[in-house]
């Protein structure tokens, strides 16, 4: 096997303090990671560059390290244990037995089997587990909420998603598909869109609704309140009225009183199943009346056998 000078891996000098080494650890590692970078062997850069700060990060490691180093070995050597060397020994990171990492054999060699992430605070790449991104452990998921219009809810199509940087990664810009049907609070699942890992995590988005300015929403189904003349409810009308899917005719029975209920079967949000559109009928008068509109009004309700608060008088009496 050939000798890993873990210095030039990471490009710094032989006296390099350890935020230099951090610092050259976090470039590399951006530099050389999987699916950021267009190089045919980044993988196994990022590997190496993950394998020379797993030694270069630990005193105890660095210093067998570079007692090796003192023997004359230089990077690209063929590589046989001294004889007689004392360094071998095995790495038990916090007690605990951990995911194995994927060290070359020339590691292997040097520190006799170690397995798994050093882990701690000091790690730069942590994914919501200790120690750097090992590419033998599955990313972590992430979680975003995205906010998407009725229109793009009840027609589906494309939204661009930010997938925010952390420690180690680069922020990443996304076009989602947005199907359509979607509901508020609805979660979408896109496989292997998570942080990076011998299997990438998923990216999981919650679905939050934006306010419209005539439709309310529960669930599948949209509200619309309409409004209507005093005559139009009287004598009842067709009117056009709006949903997600367009303009449509609508029946409005004689004599339908102010807060009336009518359904639009299958108009709301097409989910499965399909939510239906209520239309809230809301009788309006001008927003002013002439003295004469006033008393034509009364004039004409004085002829009305008609007494729209007598069940309040009957209930009285009980």
């Amino acid at each position: 096997m050939k000798f890993k000078d873990y210095y030039k891996v990471l490009g710094v000098t032989d006296s390099a303090n350890q935020d230099e080494i951090k610092r050259a650890y976090r470039k590399k590692a951006r530099q050389f990671h999987p699916d950021v970078s267009k190089e045919t062997d980044a993988e196994e850069k990022f590997k190496s560059v993950n394998e020379a700060y797993e030694v270069l990060r630990d005193e105890k490691r660095r210093a067998e390290f570079d007692q090796l180093k003192k023997h004359g070995f230089k990077g690209g050597d063929d590589f046989r244990r001294p004889p007689g060397w004392q360094g071998d020994w095995k790495f038990n990171p916090g007690g605990g037995q951990r995911e194995s990492a994927d060290f070359s054999d020339f590691f292997e060699s040097i520190f006799g089997g170690a397995g798994g992430f050093g882990g701690g605070s000091n790690d730069p790449f942590t994914s919501g587990r200790q120690g750097p991104v090992g590419r033998h452990s599955k990313g972590d998921d992430i979680r975003l909420t995205v906010r998407v219009s009725l229109e793009n809810a009840y027609q589906g199509g494309k939204t661009k998603i930010k997938v925010p940087a952390a420690s180690g990664f680069v922020e990443k810009l996304l076009s989602v598909n947005i199907p359509a049907g979607v509901i508020d609070g609805q979660q979408l699942r896109l496989r292997g869109q998570g942080r990076p890992g011998a299997t990438n995590g998923d990216l999981i988005l919650t679905i939050k609704l934006k306010s419209h300015q005539f439709f309310a929403v529960e669930g599948a189904h949209i509200t619309l309140n309409l409004p209507v003349t005093p005559s139009e409810s009287i004598e009842g009308a067709q009117l056009q009225v709006p949903t997600l899917g367009g303009m449509v005719n609508l029946k409005i029975p004689p004599n339908t009183a102010s807060g009336t209920r009518l359904r639009i079967k299958g108009r709301g949000l097409p989910a499965a199943p399909a939510g239906d559109q209520f239309v809230v009928v809301q009788i309006t008068l001008p927003a002013a009346l002439s003295e004469s509109d006033k008393s034509a009004l009364k004039a004409l309700e004085s002829q009305w056998d008609y007494a729209p608060r007598a069940h309040f008088v009957a209930a009285d009496k009980v």
